[in-house]
This record gives C-alpha cells, structure tokens and sequence, in this order.
C-alpha cells in the first residue's frame, strides 16, 4: 500500500503545485502582440480560468473576427508587466501590484473589479500558539511576502490594533518558504491568501487571528493595457461581460469550477471546495467606494515607504467605465 504524505510534506507539495507553473523567458520581453489576436494573461485561480475552459472569450471576439491567444502567468506581478509594454491586451490582478505599476508609471487602467471574499485572507498562528490577538504579534516573527496584499494587510491589522509595523519581526518570504517555516515554528504567524490560506488551515492545526474581511475590504481587478482601451472600448466592453458571465456560470456550477481548478492547479478537491467557498466569484463596476478602499491601500503603501510617490488610483480608471 502507497505510503500517504505526512503533513509537513503534502503542505510542502500543495504549495509548490501552486508556484511551479514555468513562464517564457525573459519574462514580458519574451511576448510581442500578434495582428488580429486579443491576447490574454491568466494565473491558476478563478473567473479566467473558467472563462477560458468555457471558451467565452474565444466567442465573444470571435465575433468580431479575432483570434484569442491565452498566456499563463506565474504571479499578478508578471502579468502587469506583461500588460504594461502591451504584450498582452487583457488581464487580473490584486489591488497591490496594480498601485506598484502605477506609481512606476505603467500604462495599465482598471475597468472592472472582482471584490474579494472576506475569508479569503487572513492571519494565522498555531493552534498550540500562545499568541491570541493581534497585540499579541509585538516582537513576534510575522512571515508575508513583502509588496504583497498580505503586508497591506497586515500593516492595516496592526495599525487598528494599536501596533506600529516596526515592532514585529518582519519574515519576508514567498509562498512556499513560508508554508514551510509555519510549519516548523521558524515564524510565529503568517499572513496569507488563497489557496496557500486554506492549505494551511488543513494541514497545520491553526488559529485565525483575523480575516482580511475583518480589517478592511479588498478587490481585484480586471486591467487592460490602457493604450488598447483607448483605441478599442468596444472590446473592453466585451472583456468586461464575458468575465461577468463566466462568474454567473461559476457561481451556478461549484462542482465543475472545483473539478477544474483543482485538476489545473493539483490541490487536492476538498481543499479547493473551502477555497471556492471563500472566493467571490462576482465582477463589478468600479464604485466610489471600492476606489476609495484601493486609494487608502496606496497611501497606506506610499507611508510604508514601499512607492516611490504618491498616487491617486482615479488617475488610471478607464473613462469610457460609465
């Protein structure tokens, strides 16, 4: 009989599933557009990746007589580089890199916004952890991915509770290291999105310190290279409702959308079905509100001294959005 996996190793194996996806090299430069082709960038993870195996983009453009060429991205970060040089037309991000971009002058603009789930990121101890609250953290090791939606959060996080960022130990580490030092104690809590969140969770008796929904609220973004947007809103406009109607038919198929993440990214199928149920699969205009949340997210970074500038989010708004 096969031996199963212990904890600390299908941990180790779950999370490297989600980071091993290769990427052309180097990196964006690698891409150039194609005549009469709307290119595509997509991570593992939700509305893309059910738009693309129900093929509504490959309709929705073929209607207009052009071909759709799907390129698959290791990060959000290499995505909006992509995006940025016009490599590819189309593509989604977190809130944090989209204001990075920004304020190193990218050319990319949002027009549409996929809100998080509040359970979709949190802060994680032990289970056996003496570590109760987020004041508790003071002189603590935290682990997250510096730049990252997690060290948004985490700073938002202790800044409610009282607690200046400098007085924890900052762990700067990617996904998978930091798997592996929750995991073996080296770090006291980790902050961190799913699916790594949800992993975790399963594999390593844990306590929730707080939801990324009990701190403030967050979203994702539907981006477009902003010189495209501006010579063809029309298909802007059909990026925009072929997301919304993927989403609709997500939300109407939670079997089919675990079945196909799961076998897209090799995280096992009840894991997936707890990530979907902490997603949100909805697209959505860019309401004051949400502009409001991404632009405190930007001068929270700006004061972190993580940009260079001040940047005002409006500024990259597509204007045809209305």
């Amino acid at each position: 009989m096969a031996r199963m996996p212990g904890r600390r190793q299908f941990l180790a194996v779950s999370v490297a599933a989600l980071a091993g996806s290769t990427f052309i090299t180097p990196l964006a430069k690698a891409l150039t557009p194609e005549p009469d082709t709307i290119t595509l960038g997509f991570q593992k993870t939700g509305i893309p990746l059910v738009a693309k195996q129900l093929k509504v983009f490959e309709r929705r453009f073929g209607a207009h007589g052009l071909r759709v060429k799907w390129i698959e991205f290791p990060s959000g970060l290499t995505l909006l580089q992509a995006l940025d040089i016009g490599a590819i037309t189309f593509g989604n991000s977190g809130n944090v890199g989209c204001i990075f971009l920004q304020a190193g002058g990218g050319h990319v603009e949002y027009i549409a916004a996929q809100p998080s789930g509040p359970k979709s990121e949190g802060i994680l101890v032990r289970a056996d952890s003496g570590i109760h609250s987020l004041a508790d953290l003071r002189g603590k090791k935290v682990g997250y991915a510096k730049g990252s939606s997690s060290h948004d959060l985490i700073a938002a996080a202790l800044e409610q509770s009282g607690v200046k960022l400098s007085e924890i130990k900052s762990i700067s580490l990617g996904a998978a290291d930091a798997a592996a030092a929750y995991d073996n104690g080296s770090i006291d809590a980790w902050v961190i999105w799913d699916p790594y969140f949800s992993i975790a969770q399963r594999h390593t008796p844990s306590r929730i310190l707080a939801y990324t929904g009990d701190i403030k609220p967050s979203s994702g973004f539907l981006l477009a290279n902003s010189t495209f947007a501006a010579a063809h809103p029309e298909l802007v406009r059909e990026y925009i409702d072929g997301s919304k109607e993927a989403a609709e038919w997500a939300k109407s198929h939670p079997a089919d959308v675990v079945a196909t993440l799961s076998a897209a990214t090799g995280i096992a199928p009840d894991i997936m079905t707890i990530v979907n149920q902490n997603a949100s699969f909805n697209v959505t205009a860019l309401e004051p509100a949400l502009l409001d949340a991404q632009q405190t997210t930007a001068d929270r970074l700006f004061a972190l001294g993580l940009i260079p500038k001040k940047v005002n989010v409006r500024d990259i708004v597509w204007k045809a959005q209305s």
